[in-house]
């Protein structure tokens, strides 16, 4: 056993001490020496001074097994007697190892090669599990719910494939339909047969798979064609063929689409236009007969304002409403000239219905305004030269038996005194008949004849004419229902009717009642419609009788009263009022 410590070179005898000689083993020794080895790694010697003391008593070893001593002495051979003195602590770690590594390299059955997908993360492959890719990995990294693995069975993996195969068939299906459609148009099927037309393929194509562009673009394709063959069918004012057009678009898409709206509106458009060539070319015809205002509803008046009612713009409708206008401004102003101021009035108020804002209008009123007071001061001093004449002749008779005095027959005397008076006499029967028969027609329900018969009147200026045919046109009886042209009429004729109304006209009560239950001009007030309508009533008026049982059976500006309303019902039917007679029914009371 080598040392650090240099041989000693003092003889032998030197070593030898005056205590009693210890004879050692070898064991003894190299124990002895070990120990010293191990000490002096802890505390380091000079190596001169190294040397051991042989004379010291041994030290006891402290190692597994026990006491070491003897052993030395037995013959050691082979490779465990290097181990020998690690003791069975480190046998046991040895086998432990072992066991673990063994553990880690030995085959697995189906084992495949694990992969490492993030550091400390190994995904264990199952039965049946394939490798998985690097975007499957990833998915598995930034799972949130920390899942171990991400595998598929062998079950999933046989779905798969049937949906594979499902979705290959699933194309291969949409491809020939695609290719299907393709044919039927170049055939022509766009809808018909019902079963074998492309709307039908590409909507099948489009069930199968929504998204799909082609068949998209298939049907956006028919409908344009039948959009363009619409159109241009209007075009030959084929209607008929328009709307076959438009039903096939309804087929191939909805009616909300954007090409349905296109073609019906303009199907629209052209039954407006069409309306309006036929009312045009009825008003002109209308006007070649001077059928200006009537009869009604076939006059050109009538024709030019439906026209307007369709297109407000219409320039051909508004000359023509012009020209009516016109027509009557010139019968106005040829009665100004004529002293004929009542008509002229009269043509005017009807030229203020036709076009308000006519510009002649004020022209002729000022004509009027002028002319009147004049031929109003002429008449009246003409008059007084008749009375005198008059009285000068009949002095002269008085004063004379032998020669009587007449009037030549050629004097303006005679012609002035006479036929003015009788023409006008003989005018103002006519028009009361006409007044008669027009409100009779009015109260039997014969709106077109009542119209016929008043409106002349109207235009010349009879109150009660234009009163009536007002409300016709308030209540939509003969005429469209329109509140302006009632209101335009009714302010033209009211200053007469109030002063029939005040000198006790029982008609003209009537209607000034009229109008305020209505609120028609005059402000809508029930009390005095009632004071108005008994005024009348009493008078025997059959209209106002029946118009304020009509009140008290609804208790309008009175307190209801059955009784009284069948009362003056009573009294109305009597006198042939066919409205009477239908509310008693209606009560019961007849």
């Amino acid at each position: 056993m080598a040392t650090n410590s240099k041989p000693s070179s003092k003889p032998v005898d030197e070593l030898k001490s005056d205590k009693p000689e210890i004879v050692r083993s070898r064991s003894e020794i190299e124990s002895a020496l070990s120990g010293e080895t191990t000490r002096s790694k802890k505390k380091a010697r000079p190596a001169a001074s190294t040397a051991f003391d042989l004379n010291a008593p041994p030290r006891r070893q402290q190692v597994i097994g026990g006491d070491l001593t003897g052993v030395a002495s037995r013959p050691r051979t082979g490779i465990f007697s290097r181990y020998s003195n690690n003791g069975l602590s480190n046998w046991a770690a040895g086998i432990i190892v072992i066991l673990i590594l063994a553990a880690f390299f030995w085959p697995q059955e189906n084992n495949s090669t694990q992969e490492v997908v993030g550091p400390g993360v190994t995904l264990a492959p199952q039965l049946g599990e394939t490798d998985l890719s690097e975007a499957e990995q990833n998915d598995f990294l930034e799972n949130e719910a920390g899942e171990s693995a991400l595998s598929f069975s062998r079950d999933d993996d046989i779905g798969r494939a049937s949906d594979f195969r499902q979705q290959d068939a699933k194309d291969l299906k949409i491809r020939n339909l695609l290719e299907k459609a393709k044919l039927q148009i170049k055939n022509g099927r766009y809808t018909l047969p019902r079963d074998d037309n492309a709307t039908a393929s590409y909507k099948e194509a489009l069930s199968l798979n929504p998204r799909n562009v082609e068949a998209t673009q298939g049907l956006d394709f028919i409908v344009g064609r039948f959009l363009t063959s619409g159109l241009g069918a209007l075009d030959q004012n084929n209607k008929s063929l328009a709307e076959n057009a438009l039903g096939k678009i309804a087929v191939v898409t909805t009616t909300d689409s954007e090409q349905y709206l296109e073609l019906e509106a303009a199907i629209g458009a052209w039954d407006i236009q069409r309306k309006i060539e036929i009312l045009l070319k009825n008003a002109k015809s209308a006007f070649a007969k001077r059928a200006l205002i009537l009869p009604a509803k076939e006059n050109a008046l009538y024709y030019y304002q439906q026209v307007l009612l369709l297109d407000e713009e219409n320039q051909t409708a508004l000359a023509g409403v012009q020209r009516i206008g016109d027509s009557y401004i010139q019968q106005a102003n040829d009665a100004v000239l004529n002293g004929r101021y009542e008509a002229a009035s009269a043509h005017l108020a009807t030229v203020s219905i036709i076009d308000p804002s006519h510009s002649s209008i004020p022209l002729v009123e000022a004509m009027i305004a002028r002319a009147k007071p004049l031929a109003e001061i002429a008449l009246a001093s003409q008059q007084r030269q008749l009375e005198q004449q008059a009285q000068k002749l009949s002095e002269n008779q008085a004063d004379s038996t032998e020669t009587p005095i007449t009037a030549p027959s050629e004097t303006p005397i005679k012609d002035d005194t006479r036929t003015p008076r009788r023409q006008t006499s003989e005018q103002q029967a006519f028009d009361k008949q006409y007044l008669k028969e027009g409100l009779e027609a009015y109260y039997k329900g014969e709106y077109s004849t009542a119209a016929a018969l008043l409106q002349p009147l109207a235009d010349k200026g009879i109150a009660r004419a234009q009163f009536r045919l007002a409300y016709m046109h308030f209540l939509g009886r003969g005429f469209k229902a329109d509140r302006t042209i009632a209101d335009s009429i009714i302010r033209a004729a009211l200053p007469a009717i109030q002063k029939f109304a005040d000198d006790g006209r029982a008609w003209a009560q009537s209607d000034i009642g009229s109008l305020y239950e209505d609120g028609l001009v005059l402000p809508r007030n029930y009390t005095d419609a009632v004071y108005w309508y008994r005024s009348a009533a009493r008078q025997g008026y059959p209209g106002a009788q029946t118009n304020l049982g009509i009140m008290y059976a609804r208790g309008r500006g009175v307190t209801t009263s059955r009784r009284t309303a069948i009362e003056w019902f009573q009294r109305a039917a009597k006198q042939g009022d066919s409205v009477a007679q239908r509310n008693l029914e209606a009560m019961g009371a007849n």
